[in-house]
């Protein structure tokens, strides 16, 4: 986020609250890459570059991490037995100092230790392993700087989930449901040779389009953008509302080749393409022509920045 932002208070909060919130104490260089930095979008870090004297967040869109701060507090603060904890290392790439905060490092024999990582996070993120790619990446770099750091990690990360919207009803009567408010998840991680040869694509990639005009960078991909997925709207005439959601084309197309005749001429197939759910997270939107593009096919929220 950084010294520069402008924040807006579009709910009114009182001055106690937007104090809480404002509050930021992360430990930023600004001759460095982060490592979730590293993992975001290259349109996203390059706009950010262009406009850093001008991004805005609203406050009240700091009030997840706020959650996220206060868990990760509560946990340094019990100083766990034998453990490292919240330390910032770093290693030089190229020409690029990449750095990262792990969360505990637990000794696991003589000098070994495993990556141990806190996410305050939804159930379903756990129940559909949505985020698991973006974990891995993550874990695999913080367990790479820590090899570099002279700390001997193993390849097998634990994530502390705890969940904010866990629901005891639901664990009753679901048994696929997580039955407690935290679970712990394993992550198998790249090895060094691997995670080295991320790091500096993800440079690379960084070093070539910070310098680009906006209309010469890369569009953000369905994936960077967590897009849902594709729907194949079997349509009526002129029905705003589908008949049914397929998945696939051949599937809607063989919904409609099973219909009886007047009814198979009336219906037709319509692609709506899924909508995107990173745009909100990011600072740079209001510059970014892709997003105002997303806006106009239904794709994305216009958050009035």
């Amino acid at each position: 986020m950084g010294i520069n932002m402008i924040y807006t208070n579009k709910f009114g909060f009182p001055d106690f609250v937007q104090q809480w919130l404002k509050h930021d104490d992360y430990d930023y260089d600004k001759d460095a890459i982060s490592t979730t930095t590293l993992m975001q979008p290259a349109r996203a870090y390059a706009l950010k570059k262009h406009h850093w004297k001008e991004l805005e967040i609203d406050i009240s869109d700091l009030i997840a991490s706020r959650y996220g701060t206060a868990i990760h507090d509560s946990v340094e603060k019990v100083k766990l037995t034998g453990c490292k904890q919240e330390e910032r290392i770093s290693k030089r790439v190229m020409n690029r100092n990449i750095t990262g905060k792990y969360d505990i490092l637990r000794p696991i024999a003589p000098d070994q230790w495993e990556l141990i990582d806190v996410k305050s996070t939804s159930v379903w993120t756990y129940i559909y392993g949505s985020k698991d790619e973006d974990y891995k990446k993550q874990l695999s770099i913080y367990r790479w700087l820590s090899v570099q750091n002279n700390f001997n990690v193993v390849q097998k990360a634990k994530i502390w989930m705890i969940f904010t919207d866990w629901s005891a009803a639901k664990a009753r009567s679901d048994p696929a449901y997580p039955q407690t408010r935290i679970m712990i998840k394993e992550v198998d991680l790249w090895g060094d040779d691997e995670t080295l040869k991320y790091i500096g694509e993800r440079i690379r990639l960084f070093n070539r389009v910070e310098t680009m005009p906006e209309e010469e960078m890369p569009e953000c991909t369905d994936e960077e953008l967590w897009a849902q997925e594709d729907i194949y709207q079997v349509m009526k005439g002129d029905n705003k509302r589908s008949t049914k959601n397929c998945k696939t084309q051949a599937e809607a197309e063989e919904y409609i080749e099973n219909k009886a005749e007047p009814l198979r001429k009336s219906l037709r197939v319509n692609l709506r393409k899924g909508g995107v759910k990173r745009c909100k997270y990011c600072t740079a939107r209001k510059f970014c022509e892709q997003y105002k593009r997303l806006i106009e096919q239904g794709r994305s929220e216009d958050h009035e920045l």
